[in-house]
């Protein structure tokens, strides 16, 4: 199965992550940017669910961090507020964050097609979860 890093301060969005997406990733979570980068070690998520405002070091910082340790897991800023024409985020996916979660699945599932990763044959599966349609 694949793994799913999801970086939130908020246990409710966290949940929430959780719920949608449960099923088709192995779902690990950190509270900050600090203690994600320290996951990185041993993990190896296929995709990263990103907050920007977070504790003790905010998605930015480990955005920075995380080059330089040479990780290169693709990314969704997940967000309230979106930073428009910033430069260190081109090329990665934005999602604002909304309680339907319907711009999280789609950034995901862009992911999900473009890297070809074990949660996209859940795809071809007749019983696909609904936010993979």
């Amino acid at each position: 199965m694949s793994t799913m890093l999801v970086i939130e301060d908020d246990p409710a969005w966290r949940s929430l992550y959780l719920l949608e997406f449960g099923k088709q990733f192995d779902i690990y979570e950190a509270n900050d940017g600090l203690q994600a980068l320290s996951m990185l070690d041993s993990l190896h998520p296929d995709v990263i669910l990103l907050d920007l405002k977070l504790p003790r070091m905010d998605g930015r910082a480990f955005l920075r961090q995380m080059e330089r340790k040479g990780v290169k897991a693709p990314v969704v800023v997940c967000s309230g507020l979106l930073p428009e024409g910033d430069p260190a985020m081109a090329g990665l996916q934005m999602a604002p964050k909304s309680h339907d979660l319907k711009y999280v699945r789609s950034a995901v599932r862009a992911l999900v097609d473009a890297r070809g990763t074990s949660a996209g044959a859940a795809i071809e599966d007749e019983d696909a979860p609904e936010w993979f349609d």
